[in-house]
């Protein structure tokens, strides 16, 4: 197992710097997600804690040892790292056991001992019985499996995982993401995974690094970053979320666009405000604090997706699927709201909770 240290990294290639002054510590077994959308650099930071890239500033220490930095630099298949990338890099004319094997055969680990790690590992991702099978014989999931018991075989003391799962379907993202997740658990492996998906990081991080530009916009639990973003980027790229401008004052805070009407507000902010409402965070109600006209319904089965027209603006509401049975387009309606950001023109966070329950 590893901890991993980074200490004001910044990486650039000529004069376009796309990592600035990175700093974090990954603890001992944890799974780190480092999120962000395509070109903040997240993918950057992996393959510097790998040895791939070096950092142009700053230094990276695995298990208390110096990797990166001034004069030191570890090449990777010294750092007891292992890595399974975007493509599943599996070798088409070798079969499930020599792929795995080959990290340990290129050591010359002997046989007998080889077999055992591969028939061990190849246990943890459920793919014994394939052992004989060659990649073409196997799913995009079985092949992404193989790909991640190669990077297990040899034991590393960090695994990093680059976007293992963007080139599923869905319906196996989800189920390889849980698989992973449980993989890691068993372990007890220290995991920095790097992806766009915000699910993905939902579902399986300890802790998330939410990067833009190549600055950390915010770190923390998937709770803390989802229920307290620090900015209106942090809201808005984890989870759906609606932005409506407002004047706050006098115990409320008005939406012009909205016809007038306003919400309670006992918060601290006055005058021009961004008000961020998450759709789930709406609720029908026969005497709500917002009324409309409920201009159309997206049933998706165990949801309904909702549209009602305010004034000028257009509130997106997710109810249970239930509610299709009740609903029809063009009803007037009426909306409570549990839980509300409010955000001033910096973009710093202030959260109202229970508004109308």
């Amino acid at each position: 197992m590893a901890t991993v240290t980074i200490q004001n990294v910044t990486k650039a290639f000529g004069d376009n710097v796309v990592l600035r002054s990175f700093d974090a510590t990954f603890q001992d077994g944890e799974f780190i997600t480092l999120l962000g959308p395509s070109g903040c650099s997240k993918t950057t930071i992996l393959r510097i804690i790998a040895g791939f890239e070096k950092p142009t500033e700053g230094e990276v220490y695995i298990d208390g040892q110096l990797v990166s930095g001034g004069k030191t630099f570890v090449p990777p298949d010294k750092r007891g790292v292992g890595m399974v990338f975007q493509s599943y890099a599996v070798w088409p004319h070798m079969n499930v056991f020599d792929n795995v094997a080959y990290p340990l055969t290129i050591r010359h680990v002997p046989k007998a001992e080889m077999k055992n790690s591969v028939e061990r590992v190849l246990g943890i991702v459920h793919l014994s019985q394939y052992a004989e099978r060659f990649p073409g014989q196997l799913s995009g999931g079985q092949q992404q499996r193989v790909a991640l018991a190669r990077a297990l075989v040899a034991e590393p003391k960090l695994l990093l995982l680059d976007e293992p799962l963007s080139n599923l379907d869905a319906k196996l993202r989800e189920s390889m993401r849980f698989e992973i997740k449980e993989i890691q658990r068993k372990l007890g492996i220290t995991v920095v995974y790097v992806t766009h998906d915000q699910t993905e990081a939902m579902a399986m991080s300890d802790r998330i690094f939410l990067l833009n530009q190549g600055v950390v916009q915010q770190c923390g639990t998937p709770q803390e970053i989802y229920n307290t973003p620090a900015n209106q980027f942090v809201a808005d790229f984890l989870g759906k979320v609606d932005f409506f401008k407002g004047e706050a004052g006098n115990g409320k805070i008005v939406f012009p666009a909205m016809n007038g009407q306003s919400i309670p507000y006992t918060g601290t902010r006055t005058g021009k405000v961004d008000v961020a409402i998450r759709p789930e965070n709406f609720f029908f109600t026969e005497k709500g604090i917002l009324n409309g006209i409920l201009e159309t319904q997206y049933y998706l089965g165990d949801v309904d997706d909702c549209r009602v027209r305010i004034g000028e603006t257009l509130v997106r509401v997710i109810t249970n699927g239930f509610e299709f049975r009740n609903l029809r387009d063009g009803q007037q309606v009426s909306l409570g709201v549990r839980d509300l950001m409010v955000f001033e023109d910096n973009g710093y966070l202030e959260r109202m909770l229970e508004i109308n329950t």
